[in-house]
């Protein structure tokens, strides 16, 4: 039944992709995108592989599923239970609990008062599992349709404001880490679904209001809440001053996106050292924390030789510079250990050449352009200075930065005159 459940998905997705005008991109074969989806395909193979066979390992891929499948058991009983666990109704009686015993991470380790990002994952999966069953391989064909669907919202963001179609088709969905990643049911789905319905809808608002990218919009937004609050924090700023800039067509709008940034820390800062209401500060250190005592515990590899921080104005500031290094080139590419690590290495060695060559080969904007890129530069900026502070290890960044990737590596290759590198190689 399993099989036949697979082979039915698998061609309504075909499908979907081949005929449907969302998935279609003016000037590329429709081959290329199937490719695409088939490329995704084989990364959850890779990423099976990797961590059943290489690793051995109890990792994120396996504990959401396991944890899915062990409530998802409770339909079989109660349906009225089993409404309840998906929809987070009456968590507390005992006909539930006796179903979260069963599971091993449906409660984190360490809280912080946020919506807990591990039952919204597992919640997710269990509705797939409704929808599609329960074999682990519709699950991660479920997980690259998602993944491409976001991918594709981002793109169609991109390609609002610029034309270099083959760019943005390599640095938007062929980036190694993004693909493997996002090929079974984990956050980063759910992370980049969020960002690319926030993205596309914020900027068809303010090009034709529609009541239907205004919902769009929304919901990215409900979807960050529930799986990662800290990158809806790292994007708040850079949206405030997005719709601010082309409301009031700034002639700096640099300066808006910096100016908020500052008033965003200020605002912070006031609340958790002064007030004492807005604990941010205290739970970035206690993320730091956390990440050191549970990479000891778990004698992680890659763990990097991090203080704790205290949740001080000066420690933070101080920490700035080394966090935001730490996210944008780790892991250095002479320093690689185990297959995990190649990839990202890669990548982070990619944004210098990318640097490099907008340095030496830059070019303008136009002016239509410029205040997306503010956008893109500012949300990539304050989300790996957030991986920085509070990740102490080298796995953790690689995987937690990728996000990033669509916005501020597509930034860097759109901002290079690809015309002069091919008139100085000829």
């Amino acid at each position: 039944m399993d099989t036949v459940l697979l082979l039915f998905w698998a061609v309504v997705f075909l499908l979907l992709i081949w005929k449907h005008p969302f998935f279609k991109i003016k000037g590329i074969p429709q081959w290329t995108i199937i490719a695409f989806f088939v490329c995704k395909i084989l990364a959850s193979c890779l990423l099976h592989y990797i961590y059943t066979d290489y690793y051995h390992c109890r990792s994120d891929v396996f504990k959401y599923y396991n944890d899915a499948l062990a409530l998802f058991d409770s339909i079989h009983y109660s349906l009225s239970d089993f409404l309840k666990i998906l929809f987070g109704i009456d968590m507390d009686s005992p006909s539930i609990q006796q179903y979260i015993e069963n599971t091993d991470d449906w409660t984190r380790a360490f809280q912080y008062g946020y919506i807990t990002d591990n039952q919204t994952i597992i919640r997710v999966n269990m509705l797939l599992m409704l929808i599609g069953g329960c074999s682990m391989k519709i699950q991660y064909l479920f997980a690259n349709f998602i993944s491409l669907v976001s991918y594709f919202l981002i793109f169609k963001t991109f390609s609002l404001l610029y034309k270099n179609t083959y760019i943005l088709l390599i640095f938007i969905f062929l980036i190694p880490s993004s693909i493997l990643w996002n090929a079974a049911m984990l956050k980063e789905v759910l992370v980049m679904l969020g960002l690319g319905m926030t993205t596309y809808g914020m900027v068809q608002i303010l090009r034709s209001f529609s009541w239907k990218y205004l919902i769009l919009f929304c919901m990215g937004l409900l979807i960050l809440v529930g799986i990662k609050i800290y990158v809806l924090v790292a994007l708040s700023p850079a949206l405030v001053a997005y719709f601010c800039n082309e409301r009031f067509a700034l002639r700096r709008k640099w300066v808006l996106y910096v100016s908020l940034c500052i008033a965003g820390v200020l605002t912070l800062g006031i609340g958790d050292f002064a007030l004492h209401k807005i604990p941010f500060f205290e739970s970035f250190a206690g993320k730091r924390s956390d990440s050191i005592n549970l990479a000891i515990i778990e004698n992680a590899g890659s763990l990097l030789p991090l203080e704790k921080i205290e949740p001080t104005p000066w420690n933070f500031i101080s920490e700035t510079p080394e966090a935001i290094w730490n996210s944008l080139a780790l892991p250095y590419i002479w320093d690689i250990k185990g297959i995990i690590q190649i990839a990202p290495a890669l990548e982070s060695l990619l944004f210098f050449v990318l640097l490099a060559l907008v340095i030496f080969f830059y070019k303008k904007p136009e002016e239509s352009q410029k205040n997306f890129i503010w956008f893109c530069l500012c949300f990539s900026v304050v989300l790996l200075w957030e991986i920085g502070i509070a990740t102490a290890v080298v796995g953790g960044i690689a995987r937690y930065k990728i996000p990033i990737f669509p916005f501020l590596y597509t930034t860097l290759a759109v901002l290079i005159a690809h015309e002069k590198i091919k008139s100085k190689v000829s």
